[in-house]
């Protein structure tokens, strides 16, 4: 389907809900798995991905909406576990909106799962650079640099990351393996 009647307003509003649409189907899709419903979760992500692929089309087509289109066909992509896609459509936002901290935030999420550590540990610098008072980033900088080693800044990331957020388990946890070595 052709959409270059839309006007960027139109584009905007109609990737704004498809974005909402997609958190709407992520947490569904969490909860159909939370109760081992593999047939609803796989009827869910086969709408986010039909979702990831209208937003693609979207960034195809030229206009200042293309950069949402992008992160949503983003966000499509990383709720389906398609990481190598994701991070491709997040780096093409941040290269061209270098202060998108929530493209950087989701690229950190991308690139640890590819185990791509030294760019994981570029983008949640990023992210933290951005985003100082969140604790997501600065637990993503931990997790990325314990993964390359660098144990000392780990331990310095989640503790600003606890500083931020006492008890966020997934940081608490961080902390407790950091600590015993």
């Amino acid at each position: 389907m052709a959409y270059t009647r839309l006007s960027e307003h139109d584009f905007d509003q109609k990737l704004r809900e498809m974005g909402n649409y997609l958190w709407d189907l992520d947490q569904a899709a969490d909860l159909a798995s939370a109760h081992d419903q593999r047939g609803e979760v796989e009827r869910i992500e086969a709408k986010i991905q039909a979702v990831g692929q209208r937003a693609a089309g979207f960034a195809a087509i030229p206009g200042s909406h293309a950069l949402l289109a992008a992160y949503v066909a983003g966000l499509a992509a990383r709720m389906i576990r398609e990481w190598q896609s994701a991070a491709g459509w997040f780096q093409r936002v941040v290269a061209r909106h270098p202060e998108n901290g929530d493209a950087w935030l989701e690229l950190t999420w991308c690139l640890a799962e590819l185990q791509d550590w030294p760019k994981c540990i570029e983008a949640a610098r990023q992210a933290t650079r951005l985003y100082p008072g969140a604790s997501a980033g600065w637990g993503n900088l931990a997790m990325a640099l314990r993964s390359a080693g660098d144990f000392d800044g780990a331990r310095r990331a989640v503790g600003r990351a606890l500083e931020l957020d006492p008890k966020d388990p997934r940081n608490l946890q961080l902390r407790d393996e950091l600590e015993a070595g």
